[in-house]
């Protein structure tokens, strides 16, 4: 649990670098600090976004690395008892250091590559990213009605697990379609077909995958499949 809790935390801080990266601000900050040795010039004076979209993809290619690096490290390793178990589960102030040490140098790196790096390979490496996340969420999402339904089940009276699967369910419902109806509101609202379309398409499939997850086939399957499983994957989903 606690390997888990560290490595969601530097994806936060990744995602929290980010975002900020994509602000002007950040950017000049970013050439002062260096004595103007890196200036952000993505040969596009119109679109100045793009400076920070190449900074985004300086981080994101270096926390990649960093996986990489590691997972080459544990190539063999199936349990934790092989000594080289610990740097998956330890020695997580080095590994912290390490990480930013190469978010520092991705920055000397020339542009042109992640031209190349953003437009094919991180394209795709996002799209394995986001699939296997979801694969990782359905699982969860078993293992939460799961775990639920058995506490109801070996103790009917009990309001406490009633109510937090019931409340689970309807919060992430609830959560993904306030996010539904805020990203009509900001970023619909221009009558931007692309966005609209996006955001429609979201809504009709998690109506589907709602309707499909409590129709009798789905249930003589798999008797604790449901909406809480529906839920989870909409409110990512719509996250997403």
């Amino acid at each position: 649990m606690a390997t888990r809790i560290a490595y969601a935390f530097i994806l936060l801080v990744n995602s929290v670098l980010s975002w900020i990266m994509l602000t002007p601000w950040a950017l000049r900050k970013l050439e002062h600090l260096t004595l103007d040795y890196m200036t952000f010039d993505c040969g596009d004076s119109e679109n100045p976004q793009c400076y920070g979209y190449f900074a985004v993809q300086r981080i994101n290619f270096a926390l990649a690395l960093f996986h990489f690096i590691l997972a080459i490290l544990l190539l063999g390793v199936r349990n934790t008892k092989d000594g080289r178990a610990a740097l998956q589960n330890g020695y997580w102030g080095p590994k912290i250091i390490i990480w930013l040490v190469f978010v520092v140098l991705t920055f000397f790196i020339p542009e042109g590559f992640f031209m190349v790096w953003g437009k094919y390979f991180a394209f795709f490496g996002a799209m394995l990213f986001v699939l296997l996340g979801l694969i990782l969420l359905v699982d969860l999402a078993h293992t939460w009605a799961e775990l639920c339904l058995k506490k109801i089940e070996n103790d009917p009276d009990s309001r406490v697990w009633r109510g937090l699967i019931i409340g689970s369910t309807v919060g992430m419902y609830v959560g993904a379609i306030a996010m539904t109806v805020v990203m009509y509101i900001f970023f619909a609202a221009s009558r931007c077909t692309l966005n609209i379309a996006a955001i429609t398409v979201n809504v009709i499939l998690f109506l589907v995958i709602s309707f499909v997850s409590i129709q009798p086939a789905i249930q003589e399957a798999n008797p604790k499949a449901g909406l809480a499983q529906a839920a989870m994957v909409t409110i990512y989903c719509t996250y997403l």
